[in-house]
């Protein structure tokens, strides 16, 4: 049964994207892109320990699971309670 409160478009037609971004000129686009390039390696720049920190407790927190789910089996459809990392 169908939700008549749901959009009646196709989600996959669109960008998955919230912001609606504005029609700019070329120029406008190749600045805007070189300063968010810009941007990312700063901050990767600046917190390139913290993200290294981060991936490597992520990582040991998912070993520990998997450690865990082969002490003690699960329903083999049943999930680990985390998204698998994008990186």
């Amino acid at each position: 049964m169908s939700d008549t409160n749901e959009p009646g478009y196709d989600i996959s037609d669109r960008p998955c994207l919230i912001l609606e971004l504005p029609i700019i000129s070329d120029e406008a686009a190749l600045q805007l892109s070189e300063l968010l390039q810009k941007l990312a390696e700063h901050f990767d720049d600046n917190y390139s320990r913290q993200i290294l920190r981060a991936h490597r407790a992520r990582e040991e927190e998912y070993e520990r699971l998997y450690r865990e789910r082969e002490q003690h089996p699960l329903n083999p459809q049943q999930q680990l309670p985390f998204e698998p990392d994008p990186f």
